[in-house]
């Protein structure tokens, strides 16, 4: 890490922002966009329901068992094509519920039918976030197969996991984390795991850490509690020294571990000192790329077919103001189409909006492009403000950390003898 310069001036780096007066908000044209909008990833849900039960869970029908039809699937896919949103990779995330309570046979049917809508324009390749408490040696052969990416939801250690994330029954989850975890493992097949932090964590920060390297976990995410949905507040509000000191330690143990864990949040600040982020345009306004403030980016589709772009947490959650934030259903109108509607100009605005006061207020803006929507209506109530503790704790703590440690690192270097 001691590679880099040790003073980053992070103002000097950000894009420069022309002044915009007469915004012209209404007649959403793709034209007005460079480089071209495309989507990354189409993040699709293949049932809402989930067969246990996490209480720091965000989603508002997961007791439901309806499931997507393949229909919905070609349709989801297909739109993209006839879109013009199509680049040379998607990344189709199966995700929103448990996507392993749907069949094995479910995947097969829909990998094929993606593939005969899309697959002669572009690559495309399929990922899972799973609890791993249903994989056996079936969704492991299908997994191989498809080359399937693969991520596990474990909280660490069992007196972290279990705290959290048990069964509808109120019973322990975690050694059917570890068996299926496990089955993993013997078949050759690689995965990364999130972990979700919540206050606990802090005290336990050794054992949190012991526990990833101790199964073999060399990609490790943490999603440090948010308060989204259903999940009102998160045990981190009031815990900002003990968030600090957590993100510090973590750093600490990734560098220690010599490339055997690496920590998504403290991997994502090194790369972001490293290189700015890429820029995007609108009507000629500069920006730092970041894919829950750009259109169609991120496309996220319901069950039933709807769906809705930005901040994948949005959709289907209840707000009359913005439509339960459902721009359109791929049954029956496209995604650029949805773009014409009253609700996706509205919702446009105010995400603009809170874009651009970010890039007014924050010194992080050039690293970060203007945060999560979600985050702010569920921290503050309103997609137009600006910083909120998800900016604190997933962006904002491990940045300066690595920043710190890239600065002593260097200082110690310059005072050594001989330098």
């Amino acid at each position: 890490m001691g590679d880099l310069p040790a003073t980053v001036h992070w103002l000097s780096r950000r894009p420069a922002l022309r002044a915009a007066p007469a915004v012209r908000w209404p007649g959403f044209d793709p034209a007005d966009f460079a480089p071209a909008l495309k989507t990354r990833l189409l993040i699709l849900q293949p049932t809402p329901f989930c067969n246990i039960a996490c209480d720091y869970c965000y989603l508002p029908q997961r007791d439901s068992t309806a499931r997507m039809s393949l229909a919905t699937v070609r349709a989801a896919a297909r739109r993209l094509r006839d879109d013009g949103l199509l680049g040379e990779q998607l990344t189709v995330v199966w995700h929103a519920g448990e996507p392993l309570a749907m069949p094995v046979a479910f995947y097969a049917e829909a990998f094929a039918a993606i593939a005969a809508e899309i697959g002669a324009h572009c690559e495309v390749s399929h990922a899972i976030q799973t609890n791993a408490t249903l994989i056996d040696d079936a969704w492991c052969a299908l997994f191989k197969a498809h080359g399937v990416r693969i991520g596990v939801s474990v909280d660490g250690p069992a007196e972290l996991h279990d705290r959290h994330r048990r069964t509808r029954a109120g019973k322990s989850t975690f050694e059917a984390v570890l068996r299926g975890m496990a089955r993993l493992r013997a078949d050759g097949i690689e995965f990364h795991a999130i972990a979700v932090v919540t206050a606990a964590t802090f005290a336990h920060a050794d054992a949190f850490v012991d526990f990833f390297e101790q199964h073999g976990v060399q990609d490790l995410g943490c999603n440090f509690d948010e308060a989204e949905g259903l999940h009102l507040r998160s045990s981190l509000a009031g815990q900002e020294a003990a968030h600090a000191a957590f993100v510090e330690h973590l750093l600490s143990r990734s560098i220690a571990s010599e490339g055997r864990l690496r920590v998504r949040e403290i991997a994502t600040a090194l790369q972001l000192l490293k290189a700015p982020l890429p820029v995007w345009t609108w009507r000629g306004e500069a920006f730092p790329d970041n894919a829950q403030v750009l259109p169609f980016a991120l496309v996220s589709v319901a069950r039933n077919g709807d769906f809705a772009t930005f901040s994948p947490e949005l959709l289907g959650q209840p707000n009359a103001a913005f439509g339960n934030f459902i721009l359109g259903n791929v049954q029956r109108e496209s995604y650029l189409e949805a773009a014409g509607s009253t609700h996706f100009a509205r919702l446009w605005q105010a995400i603009m909006s809170g874009t651009r006061a970010c890039a007014q207020t924050c010194s992080h803006f050039s690293f970060c492009g203007g945060g999560a929507p979600a985050n702010k209506l569920y921290e503050n109530g309103d997609l137009a403000s600006t910083e909120t503790l998800y900016c604190r704790t997933m962006v904002k703590r491990p940045f300066d950390a690595v920043l710190r440690r890239l600065e002593h690192d260097a200082k110690s270097a310059a005072a050594a003898p001989g330098h």
